[in-house]
């Protein structure tokens, strides 16, 4: 997989214009580094971000501007997405989520499948005054090591 950058402008549609971006990714005999296993995984961790963007983000008074950059990188796909939102304490979250899981529902859960999907996960806020979260997917990870539900 080359680096691809796409840039999203309307919350009522990313989410259908990032599935159909899956749809066109290529399978891993383009790449065979990357494994059927890691393009899936990249794939859910992406919606879960993005799903948690359209339904929880404060853009405020300025226009919802969503970047994503994905490339591949040695065995790994990396992934960068940016947006002007006002962004949260991922961190905070994730520990809060953690300490109760007995009380999740099923919905409420898509930051701890990312987590459990990707490794060198990072968000904050950079130097623009934008979020970014940072992260990638390695074929070698055994996301259900991980996942804590």
């Amino acid at each position: 997989m080359e680096s691809v950058k796409y840039r999203f402008l309307n919350l009522n549609t990313v989410i259908d214009e990032v599935h159909s971006l899956f749809e066109q990714w290529p399978s891993n005999e383009h790449d065979p580094r990357i494994s059927p296993d890691s393009v899936q995984r990249t794939k859910l961790a992406l919606h879960e971000w993005i799903a948690n963007l359209v339904q929880h983000a404060s853009f405020e008074c300025s226009h919802p501007e969503i970047m994503l950059d994905v490339e591949t990188v040695e065995d790994a796909i990396v992934c960068v997405v940016e947006d002007n939102s006002q962004g949260f304490d991922l961190d905070a979250h994730l520990v809060m989520a953690a300490e109760d899981l007995a009380h999740l529902p099923e919905r409420g859960m898509g930051l701890l499948m990312l987590q459990a999907c990707a490794t060198d996960l990072f968000y904050g806020r950079i130097s623009d005054g934008r979020n970014r979260l940072k992260f990638s997917v390695k074929g070698e990870d055994d996301p259900c090591l991980t996942i804590p539900f």
